[in-house]
């Protein structure tokens, strides 16, 4: 009997959520500064420069802790808007513009990638700093040379 209940526990928790629970999800500190250190390793062993995880996902948004250790490429979500908050460094995030060499990303429809943004409006964000960046408009994170930056995305549709 035990066994059984053993058993149906695990496929409880293997299954996915299909409607959301009232109970909160929380990450502690601990809990990102883990996920933080091996999306840094990541980040750095990678040509890219970047690694993310998606640790929440709840059907019409999800989030994502993002590391950055160089420049990446223009992007641009149709269908998702960006929910950013810069955890540590410092970024540049250009906004608008018109995207140069737009492309298929090739992980889902409406996601493109770029390789130069011109005459978009450009802030400097810091730990603690709040963006938004709405559905459709192209954005690019840029970081000064040698440095990091690590933040939270929670993407919105």
């Amino acid at each position: 009997m035990l066994r059984h209940i053993f058993l149906s526990l695990a496929l409880i928790a293997a299954a996915p959520l299909v409607a959301q629970t009232t109970e909160p999800t929380i990450h502690t500190t601990a809990d990102l500064q883990q996920r933080e250190a091996k999306l840094t390793a990541a980040a750095n062993a990678s040509p890219t420069g970047l690694a993310s995880e998606t640790f929440d996902e709840f059907g019409t948004y999800h989030t994502l802790l993002v590391v950055r250790v160089h420049t990446g490429a223009p992007e641009r979500h149709q269908l998702w808007a960006d929910q950013m908050i810069i955890n540590k460094g410092t970024v540049t995030l250009v906004t608008g513009g018109t995207m140069q060499g737009e492309h298929p990303n090739g992980t889902s429809p409406g996601e493109t990638l770029g390789t130069d943004l011109q005459g978009g409006k450009e802030v400097v964000l810091h730990a603690g700093d709040i963006a938004h960046v709405p559905a459709g408009a192209p954005h690019w994170v840029k970081l000064a040379p040698g440095a990091t930056a690590t933040y939270l995305v929670f993407k919105e549709k």
